[in-house]
């Protein structure tokens, strides 16, 4: 018995070498051979714990949706929470991928399923006003695992540093107004920095990307890194997932990820200056259909936004400045809500005192899809004929100034290249 056990020892180390060369053979490198070997879990699990519980009469659930490459995640699971604001998922698959926790609606952790994981979050906001923002969870799993961690806290600090930079600019500027005192803005102005914001973020983006190119969880940050406007970084994205694909055959949503993107593009081709809006048929805040037919012969400033963003909410007071000053210059503005809570919007709406359009998407995805954006807030500037003249992602002194400009010359749209000026808030 005991030379039986040792054949088998030998035979199986020799069926997998002899497996390997032949592999190799048929043009697999080495890498893609050690990919295609490599074990994949059919089952994890996924504890939670949250610190603040829900308001009563609010839901106390958690959903688990899976992400598939078309840029739809698939809600897979949900369970209520226990008293102890505790919750576990039991996830059976054919292969790891991208999951997404919402919890109570309120937090959104994001994880890779190679691997059992555990995350604590704060739960619901005790403060007294509340305002959506970004926040980070560490999700302790694999190694692959900490690639999200890395990306999800590099995205989240981007973030939060735009809006101070934002902020800082803005008060300066008050300051200026209100004292005569210029030192604080000029020093905004003119003081050198290393680096701009997003150019760091962009640099860390690039190093952990570089630092797990051969690994499938990549798939998480090439979501987005198919520019429609960036044809180098198109091609490049489609590269990589092409790689992917090769490494990891059985990760299907590379391929469809692809196609996403591919679509995406072509769609995006349909926004660049100088094009047709696309149409659009929503309701008004009092249920009746509205489109842009009506605003003809006028510049439209059209404002994609939501009564959670915390950016949209906090540009509504500069928009309004700008809307008073140029709207007897032929300047129209129209706020379409991607909203899903109609109450929420109602609220949003009676709070601000918009003194222009409302519309609400009813579908939030086909209009993101449409208009091609995936933050808020987006603004695309429409001629007096309704051609786009360019696009905003997030609203900002730059923005403005772009606007002014072309109502005041009179600007008609022209094909030109996207102006972002600083990161809205992501969905």
């Amino acid at each position: 018995m005991q030379i039986i056990k040792q054949k088998q020892k030998l035979h199986n180390p020799m069926k997998k070498a002899m497996l390997t060369a032949v592999m190799i053979a048929a043009g697999l490198s080495p890498l893609m051979v050690k990919a295609q070997q490599t074990p994949m879990p059919k089952q994890i699990t996924v504890k939670g714990k949250v610190k603040f519980d829900v308001p009563a009469g609010n839901p106390r659930k958690v959903w688990l949706s899976r992400e598939n490459g078309t840029g739809k995640p698939q809600v897979v699971d949900s369970v209520e929470m226990g008293q102890d604001l505790t919750y576990s998922f039991r996830i059976k698959q054919d292969h790891p991928g991208i999951y997404k926790l919402n919890i109570m609606y309120w937090d959104h952790i994001t994880f890779w399923s190679d691997a059992d994981v555990s995350v604590s979050s704060r739960g619901y906001d005790t403060a007294k006003m509340k305002i959506k923002i970004p926040h980070f969870y560490y999700v302790q799993g694999s190694r692959d695992n900490d690639f999200i961690n890395q990306m999800e806290l590099n995205s989240t600090n981007g973030y939060l540093r735009s809006v101070e930079d934002y902020n800082q600019e803005y008060y300066a500027k008050e300051h200026k107004q209100k004292t005569g005192d210029s030192a604080w803005i000029t020093y905004l102005n003119t003081r050198p920095r290393y680096n701009k914001g997003s150019d760091d973020a962009q640099q860390r983006r690039d190093l952990l990307m570089k630092m797990y190119k051969d690994r499938p969880v990549l798939i998480y940050a090439l979501r987005y890194a198919g520019s429609p406007d960036d044809t180098s970084a198109y091609n490049s994205t489609l590269a990589q997932l092409d790689r992917l694909l090769k490494l990891y055959p059985w990760l299907t949503e590379a391929k469809n990820l692809k196609t996403t993107i591919t679509n995406n593009r072509l769609q995006a081709m349909k926004l660049k200056p100088g094009q047709m809006a696309p149409s659009i048929s929503y309701p008004d805040d009092m249920g009746k259909l509205q489109n842009l037919e009506k605003y003809k012969g006028k510049y439209v400033l059209i404002d994609f936004w939501a009564s959670w963003c915390g950016p949209c909410r906090q540009a509504i007071p500069k928009v309004k400045e700008l809307y008073a000053q140029y709207k007897d210059k032929g300047l129209e503005v129209v706020s379409i809500s991607i909203d899903t809570d109609k109450k929420a919007w109602a609220r949003a709406m009676a709070d601000e005192k918009m003194p222009w359009e409302q519309m609400l998407s009813d579908n939030k995805d086909k209009t993101m899809e449409d208009f091609q954006f995936s933050g808020i807030p987006t603004l695309y500037l429409l001629d007096r004929e309704g051609k786009i003249v360019t696009k905003y992602t997030g609203y900002s002194p730059e923005a403005e100034a772009g606007i002014k400009e072309a109502v005041d010359k009179g600007v008609a749209a022209k094909p030109a290249g996207e102006r972002k000026v600083m990161q809205a808030m992501s969905m």
